[in-house]
Protein backbone atom coordinates (compact mmCIF):
# COMPACT_ATOMS: atom_id res chain seq x y z
CA UNK A 1 0.00 0.00 0.00
CA UNK A 2 1.20 3.38 -0.65
CA UNK A 3 1.44 6.38 2.33
CA UNK A 4 -2.21 6.63 2.32
CA UNK A 5 -2.51 3.43 4.36
CA UNK A 6 -2.63 4.97 7.72
CA UNK A 7 -4.56 7.68 6.70
CA UNK A 8 -6.85 5.32 5.18
CA UNK A 9 -7.10 3.61 8.86
CA UNK A 10 -10.62 3.22 10.37
CA UNK A 11 -9.93 4.96 13.05
CA UNK A 12 -8.56 8.23 13.91
CA UNK A 13 -5.54 6.64 16.39
CA UNK A 14 -5.86 7.69 19.99
CA UNK A 15 -9.07 9.96 19.50
CA UNK A 16 -10.75 6.77 19.07
CA UNK A 17 -9.43 4.64 21.42
CA UNK A 18 -10.49 7.48 23.72
CA UNK A 19 -13.96 7.35 22.66
CA UNK A 20 -14.50 4.13 21.70
CA UNK A 21 -12.71 2.48 24.84
CA UNK A 22 -10.14 -0.19 25.08
CA UNK A 23 -12.45 -3.19 25.02
CA UNK A 24 -10.39 -6.86 25.21
CA UNK A 25 -10.23 -8.90 22.60
CA UNK A 26 -13.69 -11.22 22.04
CA UNK A 27 -12.87 -15.07 22.36
CA UNK A 28 -13.38 -16.91 19.52
CA UNK A 29 -16.86 -18.91 19.34
CA UNK A 30 -15.29 -22.04 18.90
CA UNK A 31 -11.95 -23.48 17.69
CA UNK A 32 -13.20 -25.57 15.04
CA UNK A 33 -11.55 -24.29 11.55
CA UNK A 34 -13.04 -25.35 8.20
CA UNK A 35 -11.25 -27.51 5.77
CA UNK A 36 -9.40 -25.78 2.94
CA UNK A 37 -11.36 -25.64 -0.69
CA UNK A 38 -10.28 -21.62 -0.97
CA UNK A 39 -7.53 -19.53 0.52
CA UNK A 40 -9.08 -15.99 0.86
CA UNK A 41 -6.88 -13.18 2.82
CA UNK A 42 -7.19 -10.87 6.16
CA UNK A 43 -4.86 -7.96 5.68
CA UNK A 44 -4.24 -5.49 8.18
CA UNK A 45 -3.05 -2.18 8.53
CA UNK A 46 -2.33 -0.28 11.52
CA UNK A 47 -5.88 0.12 12.54
CA UNK A 48 -7.66 -1.36 9.29
CA UNK A 49 -8.30 -4.44 7.95
CA UNK A 50 -9.24 -5.51 4.70
CA UNK A 51 -10.48 -8.81 2.97
CA UNK A 52 -8.99 -9.65 -0.52
CA UNK A 53 -10.71 -12.75 -2.62
CA UNK A 54 -9.43 -14.87 -5.46
CA UNK A 55 -11.05 -13.37 -8.37
CA UNK A 56 -11.26 -17.04 -10.13
CA UNK A 57 -13.24 -18.42 -6.86
CA UNK A 58 -16.30 -15.77 -7.25
CA UNK A 59 -19.77 -16.73 -8.66
CA UNK A 60 -22.93 -16.12 -8.52
CA UNK A 61 -24.20 -12.31 -8.62
CA UNK A 62 -20.90 -11.04 -7.11
CA UNK A 63 -19.10 -12.23 -10.32
CA UNK A 64 -20.51 -9.01 -12.35
CA UNK A 65 -18.07 -7.00 -10.07
CA UNK A 66 -14.69 -8.59 -11.68
CA UNK A 67 -15.97 -7.08 -14.63
CA UNK A 68 -14.65 -3.74 -13.32
CA UNK A 69 -11.35 -5.35 -13.00
CA UNK A 70 -10.55 -7.49 -15.66
CA UNK A 71 -7.19 -7.83 -15.00
CA UNK A 72 -7.15 -8.74 -11.61
CA UNK A 73 -6.11 -11.63 -9.93
CA UNK A 74 -7.30 -10.94 -6.53
CA UNK A 75 -9.48 -8.35 -5.27
CA UNK A 76 -9.24 -6.13 -1.91
CA UNK A 77 -12.05 -4.58 0.13
CA UNK A 78 -11.86 -2.29 2.65
CA UNK A 79 -15.06 -0.76 3.79
CA UNK A 80 -14.94 2.42 6.26
CA UNK A 81 -16.18 5.86 6.94
CA UNK A 82 -17.25 7.56 3.33
CA UNK A 83 -15.43 11.40 4.30
CA UNK A 84 -12.54 10.18 5.89
CA UNK A 85 -11.99 6.82 3.82
CA UNK A 86 -12.03 9.04 0.81
CA UNK A 87 -10.11 12.61 1.93
CA UNK A 88 -6.25 13.03 0.44
CA UNK A 89 -5.68 14.19 2.99
CA UNK A 90 -7.75 13.83 6.60
CA UNK A 91 -8.63 17.11 7.99
CA UNK A 92 -9.13 17.20 11.90
CA UNK A 93 -12.76 17.57 11.41
CA UNK A 94 -13.16 14.58 8.95
CA UNK A 95 -10.94 12.75 11.45
CA UNK A 96 -13.61 13.74 14.38
CA UNK A 97 -16.61 13.25 12.32
CA UNK A 98 -15.02 9.34 11.53
CA UNK A 99 -16.11 8.64 15.27
CA UNK A 100 -19.87 9.20 14.57
CA UNK A 101 -22.41 8.01 12.52
CA UNK A 102 -21.90 8.10 9.11
CA UNK A 103 -22.18 6.51 5.29
CA UNK A 104 -19.79 4.12 4.56
CA UNK A 105 -17.35 3.20 1.28
CA UNK A 106 -15.64 -0.12 -0.12
CA UNK A 107 -12.90 0.45 -1.35
CA UNK A 108 -11.69 -1.97 -3.98
CA UNK A 109 -7.96 -2.63 -5.19
CA UNK A 110 -7.23 -5.13 -7.86
CA UNK A 111 -3.84 -7.14 -7.41
CA UNK A 112 -2.00 -9.39 -10.03
CA UNK A 113 -0.79 -11.64 -7.48
CA UNK A 114 -1.71 -12.59 -3.67
CA UNK A 115 -1.67 -9.89 -0.62
CA UNK A 116 1.98 -10.15 0.85
CA UNK A 117 3.04 -8.42 3.84
CA UNK A 118 5.25 -5.40 4.14
CA UNK A 119 7.99 -4.60 5.99
CA UNK A 120 5.59 -2.06 7.85
CA UNK A 121 2.93 -2.50 9.69
CA UNK A 122 1.04 -4.97 7.20
CA UNK A 123 0.39 -8.02 8.47
CA UNK A 124 -2.02 -10.68 6.07
CA UNK A 125 -3.27 -14.16 7.29
CA UNK A 126 -4.27 -17.18 5.10
CA UNK A 127 -7.77 -17.46 5.73
CA UNK A 128 -9.06 -21.00 4.68
CA UNK A 129 -12.65 -21.87 3.86
CA UNK A 130 -14.66 -24.48 2.70
CA UNK A 131 -15.93 -23.66 -0.53
CA UNK A 132 -19.52 -22.94 1.25
CA UNK A 133 -18.50 -20.37 3.30
CA UNK A 134 -16.26 -18.92 0.22
CA UNK A 135 -19.58 -18.72 -1.29
CA UNK A 136 -21.47 -17.03 1.72
CA UNK A 137 -18.33 -14.56 1.85
CA UNK A 138 -18.29 -13.38 -1.24
CA UNK A 139 -22.35 -12.69 -0.97
CA UNK A 140 -21.33 -10.71 2.31
CA UNK A 141 -19.22 -8.81 0.40
CA UNK A 142 -21.66 -8.33 -3.01
CA UNK A 143 -24.35 -7.69 0.01
CA UNK A 144 -22.25 -4.43 1.14
CA UNK A 145 -22.54 -2.46 -1.64
CA UNK A 146 -25.06 0.46 -2.62
CA UNK A 147 -26.77 -0.12 -5.75
CA UNK A 148 -27.56 2.18 -9.14
CA UNK A 149 -31.31 1.82 -10.35
CA UNK A 150 -30.17 -0.88 -12.94
CA UNK A 151 -28.65 -2.64 -9.83
CA UNK A 152 -24.73 -1.96 -10.78
CA UNK A 153 -22.19 -1.62 -7.90
CA UNK A 154 -22.62 2.65 -7.72
CA UNK A 155 -19.12 4.29 -8.61
CA UNK A 156 -17.74 7.24 -6.33
CA UNK A 157 -14.26 7.78 -7.42
CA UNK A 158 -11.01 6.62 -8.51
CA UNK A 159 -9.24 5.00 -5.43
CA UNK A 160 -5.81 5.84 -4.46
CA UNK A 161 -3.67 3.39 -5.66
CA UNK A 162 -3.54 1.76 -9.55
CA UNK A 163 -7.22 0.93 -10.70
CA UNK A 164 -8.39 0.94 -7.55
CA UNK A 165 -12.18 2.46 -7.03
CA UNK A 166 -14.20 3.96 -4.45
CA UNK A 167 -18.02 2.34 -4.32
CA UNK A 168 -20.82 3.51 -2.22
CA UNK A 169 -21.48 1.03 0.80
CA UNK A 170 -24.49 0.02 2.04
CA UNK A 171 -24.50 0.36 6.22
CA UNK A 172 -23.51 2.72 8.55
CA UNK A 173 -19.97 3.45 9.78
CA UNK A 174 -19.10 4.85 13.61
CA UNK A 175 -16.75 4.05 16.22
CA UNK A 176 -18.88 1.31 17.40
CA UNK A 177 -19.07 -0.58 14.27
CA UNK A 178 -15.98 -0.03 12.12
CA UNK A 179 -13.96 -1.69 9.82
CA UNK A 180 -12.82 -4.38 11.99
CA UNK A 181 -16.36 -5.07 13.18
CA UNK A 182 -17.19 -5.53 9.16
CA UNK A 183 -14.34 -8.09 8.69
CA UNK A 184 -15.19 -9.62 11.15
CA UNK A 185 -18.68 -10.45 10.90
CA UNK A 186 -17.64 -11.35 7.26
CA UNK A 187 -14.83 -13.94 8.27
CA UNK A 188 -17.88 -15.55 10.78
CA UNK A 189 -20.47 -15.46 7.74
CA UNK A 190 -17.49 -17.64 5.64
CA UNK A 191 -17.68 -20.14 8.56
CA UNK A 192 -14.39 -18.71 10.55
CA UNK A 193 -15.19 -19.19 14.29
CA UNK A 194 -14.01 -15.41 15.54
CA UNK A 195 -16.11 -13.48 17.34
CA UNK A 196 -17.36 -10.20 16.40
CA UNK A 197 -19.18 -8.87 19.16
CA UNK A 198 -17.69 -5.81 20.50
CA UNK A 199 -14.66 -5.63 17.85
CA UNK A 200 -13.44 -2.08 17.01
CA UNK A 201 -10.06 -2.26 16.58
CA UNK A 202 -7.83 -4.56 14.11
CA UNK A 203 -5.90 -5.92 16.79
CA UNK A 204 -9.12 -7.30 18.02
CA UNK A 205 -9.68 -9.47 14.75
CA UNK A 206 -6.18 -10.41 14.35
CA UNK A 207 -5.52 -11.62 17.93
CA UNK A 208 -8.72 -13.77 16.99
CA UNK A 209 -6.80 -15.26 13.86
CA UNK A 210 -3.63 -15.32 15.41
CA UNK A 211 -5.25 -18.03 17.88
CA UNK A 212 -6.66 -20.03 15.00
CA UNK A 213 -3.94 -19.83 12.67
CA UNK A 214 -1.13 -18.79 14.36
CA UNK A 215 1.45 -15.86 13.44
CA UNK A 216 0.54 -14.06 9.83
CA UNK A 217 2.94 -14.01 7.25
Amino acid sequence: MTRRGLLMACLAGGASRLLAGCQPTPSPASSEVPRRDVTAYLIAEGWHTDIALPVGAITGSSRSLTRDFPNAEYLRFGWGQRAYYMARQPTPGETLRALFPGPAVLLVTPLDRPPAASPGSTRVFEIGLATAGFERLADYVWAAFARSVDGTPRRLADGPNPGSVFYAASGTYSAAYTCNTWTAEGLRVGGIPVNPSGVVFADQVTDQLQALFGTPR
